[in-house]
């Protein structure tokens, strides 16, 4: 016990984000949704109650079968217990990631209250749904790859001191080997697909790294990429196989029915609203994201800027996803804009901090309040183009 030690930054960080989900309950409650009904009814079907479900559902049952033993709690209880975990997880993810790439413990809390005051997580990251469990997955197949190639002392680590990065990873190591890690950042993404389909966007991040990396020939780079690939893919095929046999519908059904472009809604529509909830998942951070941005490059960290270049796919596969263009989906470009805003504020002080941080939550939890009675992009695009149609 006497060699125990208690990082207060991580403390103060988990603390910050237990105050920040009081005040969620108690302002916003815990919400449902559209597809929230969609989710207890595959419930009460997993516990046989039900001889009903929605085929969709069915190939996101991860959630519901965490869900169901605490069904006896109340209805959808469980998808609360669980995002409640996830919340705190995911805020523990962000903190050991930040403080991984620039081991500064003061930025890692700093992002972590970026994350847990976002709109989508005040909204949506304690409500009756399974969102927080995909991002939960995706935040930890980040962390879990980055110990991969820090561990492996790849090209990121090559300029650093001689003990500083491989210290490092083995304090985050969780004593797993290098391959070991490998194995469960497929698994663990495969897994995310189960929850909802970006949570499995990890596996792209691990692909990007691969490729970037200077210490691998393209041999080498595509032999692993074909292996995490098998990892990853024989347990989802199996999986859509079964659901093509019981429900005759898989992924790719439904991707091709919520495609951009389907019937239904504009083209221009979707647009607008992926541009909208980009802005609105950061909302007044941005500024802090783009000089975030500019001081990584004026100070030209080839490493880090490799593992931003290799976020960016996962941060806007949003892109290819459905019509809805909502800031569930599109938050899953908030890892690489939150890292990019806690180092442009690492340096300041904490008058300004507090300054800026009561003023972020004061607008996003307004944001939310107001957001729910009246959705602002379709709005905007009701009022430019709904004349003479």
């Amino acid at each position: 016990m006497g060699n125990l030690k208690i990082d207060k930054y991580l403390v103060f960080a988990l603390f910050f984000a237990l105050l920040n989900m009081g005040a969620i309950f108690f302002i916003f409650g815990f919400q449902q949704y559209s597809d929230s009904q969609d989710y207890f009814q595959t419930i009460h079907w997993l516990r046989g109650e039900s001889p009903h479900i929605d085929a969709e559902r069915a190939l996101r049952p991860l959630g519901p079968i965490l869900a169901a033993p605490f069904e006896f709690f109340g209805e959808g209880a469980g998808l609360i217990v669980q995002n409640l975990l996830f919340y705190l997880a995911s805020a523990f993810l962000i903190f050991r990631i930040v403080e991984l790439l620039f081991r500064n413990k003061k930025q890692a809390v700093l992002a972590v209250m970026l994350w847990v005051t976002a709109t989508p997580m005040l909204e949506y990251g304690l409500s009756y749904l399974t969102d927080t469990g995909a991002w939960f997955f995706y935040l930890l197949s980040i962390f879990l790859t980055l110990l991969y190639f820090y561990a492996r002392k790849y090209s990121f680590a090559r300029n650093a001191k001689p003990t500083a990065y491989p210290k490092l990873a083995q304090e985050h190591s969780l004593a797993l080997p290098g391959e070991s890690i490998f194995i469960c950042v497929a698994l663990i993404s495969s897994m995310g697909v189960l929850m909802k389909e970006n949570g499995s966007l990890g596996i792209i991040f691990f692909g990007m790294m691969l490729l970037l990396s200077r210490e691998f020939s393209w041999t080498e780079k595509i032999l692993k990429i074909i292996k995490v690939g098998l990892i990853f893919l024989a347990p989802l095929i199996l999986f859509q196989l079964a659901a093509y046999k019981f429900f005759q519908y898989t992924s790719l059904d439904w991707y091709l029915d919520n495609s951009s472009g389907a019937p239904g809604e504009s083209i221009l529509l979707v647009g607008l609203r992926y541009l909208g909830q980009l802005f609105r998942i950061l909302g007044i951070i941005w500024p802090l994201v783009l000089w975030g941005l500019f001081l990584e490059w004026r100070e030209k960290n080839w490493d880090r800027l490799k593992i931003y270049l290799a976020l960016l796919p996962p941060s806007f596969s949003f892109l290819l996803w459905t019509v809805g263009g909502g800031g569930r989906t599109v938050f899953i470009f908030a890892p690489l804009g939150i890292i990019l805003a806690s180092y442009a504020l690492k340096k300041r002080g904490p008058l300004f901090l507090s300054a800026l941080f009561f003023t972020i939550a004061v607008l996003n939890y307004w944001f939310v309040s107001v957001n729910q009675q009246m959705p602002f992009t379709d709005l905007l695009y009701t009022l430019l183009f709904s004349k003479g149609q």
